[in-house]
């Protein structure tokens, strides 16, 4: 449970640095982590601390485990296996793609420019690089660590369900305006996790992973949602209505059967 241990520890981290910018700022600490009410120099300080402790969990836990995180990590990527990212590209663009199609044929969304030119285009620009550096470090995180450690000790099937949860609950770790999109998260912590054991690869989750960030921050500037949450989800978690967790589900279903295995 080394990979689960070191996880657990981030939380501790960033608590611990948003205490102390607080006590600086001469506020008392809080037990939840983030909101707007902070003040700058906490939710800096709380930011930092965060992707500290993220990639000390990368760096370390290959160290903990007897490997060199260079070797370990080049080995989550076997050459032979790198046209599964397409797959896994392909695969995500073309989910969210057909989703938003039925939704904007039933009335359930529209597209319209929301921003102005000042703030859309550098948010466009942003698309691609944000989309490979979120991928590859969670994809490092919940399925190179959490979920590769979780499989060496209870074995693939438990690994998949313990990691898919662990991976939603680290999207509500700090305060969030929305808690009922939890099971959108779970359900797209499967159809990542099953990237993984299928392939024993990171490859393909990272396409997975990349092409679904592409999608939501490509559409976010454009769409507004009419249809009920329950159905469609909401703001950048079209995935967390009940079309979205079936669907995803359904992705991680049809990847298993075309790659002739099971996780």
């Amino acid at each position: 449970m080394t990979a689960l241990g070191l996880v657990l520890l981030v939380p501790v981290l960033m608590w611990a640095a948003q205490s102390a910018a607080l006590a600086v700022s001469g506020r008392r600490a809080v037990p939840q982590l983030g909101g707007r009410d902070l003040p700058p120099s906490a939710q800096s300080a709380l930011r930092v601390a965060t992707n500290v402790g993220l990639l000390a969990v990368i760096a370390s836990f290959p160290l903990l485990t007897g490997r060199a995180p260079l070797d370990y990590y080049v080995s989550l990527f076997p050459a032979a296996r790198a046209g599964d990212a397409l797959l896994g590209l392909a695969a995500a663009v073309l989910f969210l793609a057909l989703l938003y199609l039925a939704w904007l044929a039933t009335g359930q969304v529209s597209f319209e420019v929301r921003h102005p030119g000042r703030r859309l285009v550098p948010r466009l620009l942003a698309l691609v690089p944000t989309a490979v550096l979120v991928a590859l470090v969670e994809e490092l995180l919940f399925r190179g660590v959490v979920l590769a450690g979780l499989a060496a000790d209870l074995g693939r099937w438990p690994a998949l369900l313990v990691g898919s949860l662990v991976f939603a609950a680290a999207h509500y770790v700090r305060r969030v305006k929305r808690y009922w999109t939890f099971p959108g998260h779970v359900a797209l912590g499967v159809l990542f996790s099953a990237g993984y054991l299928l392939t024993d690869a990171l490859w393909l989750s990272c396409g997975l992973h990349a092409g679904g960030v592409l999608m939501l921050l490509g559409a976010r500037p454009f769409v507004r949602y009419h249809g009920p949450g329950w159905l469609v989800g909401a703001s950048i978690y079209p995935y967390a209505g009940s079309v979205g967790v079936a669907a995803l589900l359904a992705l991680a279903g049809t990847l298993a059967f075309q790659l002739g295995g099971n996780p």
